[in-house]
């Protein structure tokens, strides 16, 4: 499997997190506004923030939902890597919460997502795009 960090001054890959918020007007207005980050994809109940080069997913919390089932985070890789973190999982025998999944294949716009647990029960997410979206 290829490293991905290797030292630090070497090139990070964008890295994900998803969260839930109660009231995600004032959330959006915080990041977009106060921050400066741009607002990438949105739907209304979620948007991407391009959190300085990172990608942060807000949803907009459900009365009586809880956080735990949209909360993850996990890393924005190349193809190449992404399909790599699928035959490591296969190898070690890893289930997926959500089998790796590729949007548009062959296109601009192809992306690909996978979530699988770590031993401790968090929730990981691999994307890759072929174009940046945020």
């Amino acid at each position: 499997m290829s490293q991905i960090f290797t030292h630090p001054a070497s090139k990070l890959m964008p890295f994900h997190l998803s969260i839930s918020v109660a009231d995600i007007t004032s959330v959006k207005h915080f990041y977009n506004q106060v921050l400066n980050c741009a607002i990438g994809r949105d739907n209304g109940d979620w948007f991407d923030v391009n959190f300085y080069g990172h990608q942060l997913t807000i949803h907009q919390s459900l009365e009586g939902e809880v956080a735990v089932t949209i909360d993850h985070f996990g890393s924005i890789l190349n193809k190449t890597a992404w399909l790599e973190v699928i035959e490591q999982c296969e190898c070690h025998h890893i289930d997926f919460l959500l089998s790796p999944i590729i949007k548009n294949q062959g296109m601009e716009n192809e992306s690909g997502k996978l979530v699988v647990r770590d031993p401790a029960g968090n929730k990981l997410e691999f994307k890759f795009y072929q174009k940046t979206l945020f």
